[in-house]
């Protein structure tokens, strides 16, 4: 994969410090080990084998990357979901990756809505240079004291937000986190992995978090980009926005590949365009008359697949029909 991306870790070690020789030498060994190890055992023993390297080459129990479109990532050495994509497979979305380094510029706004520990509003933030225009907001109260080290690691260039993104603002709910994967975080109780906890958080909603970026914007045709990962109740969310009065959003959000009652149905539903991301930077329209074609595309049960929505009409779609075309 190219390193002409956004997040793609092209080494390790912070920004402002010189990389070390371990720094060099422990990554390619991991990758040939867990070649190996895919081939020998069927991959048995390589979350293990991530954290025993970044605990190699890290310092105080965390290790930074160093990102393709600048800005460093920080995670523990015992973060084995995060090691896994970027210390072994060196690329994390990459169908995020390709459509934001291809879309995003420094006049738009970013919503980083479930934001975990902030890798996407990093790296947006290094397009659009204002912090102002650049939110992360996560619930997750474990999760938002690793996002606010990232944020101090980046000099503060984004905006944090200790919230849950809900269908409106100040509601006290509870947010329920794994102890052990802070990936694995959700609204729903039913949904909640075996060791979650319940945290009281309060919520925000995400027309609020929009209305604040319209009155922000300097240009008629700057775009509000939302990355929309809020596992269960993306439906109450999406159901706030309307297409005719939201022209200049594109949403990015998540139907997860063991779900055939399609999120994206919904979306549909509300009057947006959509269009499945591929890794490969492709867009693939999916319409009502074609909504089956994501059981062809989602072939994955545990992983979560990426859509955007736009309205039909409006600036968001005149920007992408220059860009891929077919969307006006």
């Amino acid at each position: 994969m190219s390193n002409r991306l956004l997040v793609s870790p092209v080494s390790v070690g912070r920004e402002d410090a010189p990389q070390r020789m371990q720094d060099r030498l422990v990554p390619p060994l991991l990758r040939c080990a867990a070649r190996t190890s895919r081939l020998l055992a069927g991959g048995k023993g390589v979350g293990f084998g991530c954290t025993v390297a970044a605990n190699l080459i890290g310092r105080d129990s965390r290790i930074s990357f160093r990102l393709g479109g600048r800005g460093s990532f920080s995670v523990r050495t015992d973060d084995r979901y995060w090691l896994t994509y970027l210390l072994l497979e060196q690329r994390y979305e990459p169908d995020l990756d390709h459509f934001l380094y291809r879309t995003l510029t420094s006049k738009d706004a970013f919503l980083d809505c479930g934001a975990n520990l902030g890798l996407w509003s990093i790296a947006a933030a290094r397009v659009i240079g204002d912090a102002k225009r650049v939110v992360a907001v996560e619930a997750g109260a474990r999760t938002f004291a690793q996002l606010e080290q990232n944020w101090e690691d980046n000099n503060r260039s984004f905006t944090i937000l200790h919230r849950a993104v809900g269908d409106v603002s100040g509601k006290q709910v509870s947010f329920f986190a794994s102890v052990g994967d802070h990936a694995s975080a959700t609204l729903v109780e039913g949904l909640s992995p075996e060791d979650a906890e319940a945290e009281a958080v309060t919520t925000v909603s995400l027309l609020d978090l929009i209305n604040d970026q319209v009155a922000r914007q300097a240009t008629s045709d700057a775009l509000i980009f939302v990355k929309l990962d809020i596992e269960g109740v993306e439906r109450q969310v999406f159901g706030t926005l309307d297409p005719a009065r939201h022209g200049n959003l594109v949403v990015l959000y998540e139907d997860h590949g063991s779900e055939t009652d399609h999120v994206t149905g919904f979306v549909l539903e509300r009057g947006f365009r959509t269009a499945f991301l591929g890794d490969d930077g492709t867009l693939e329209h999916i319409q009502g008359d074609t909504l089956y074609r994501l059981d062809e595309l989602k072939t994955n049960p545990t992983r979560g697949y990426n859509l955007l929505a736009v309205a039909p009409h409006g600036v968001a779609a005149s920007r992408l029909a220059q860009l891929f075309g077919g969307w006006e």
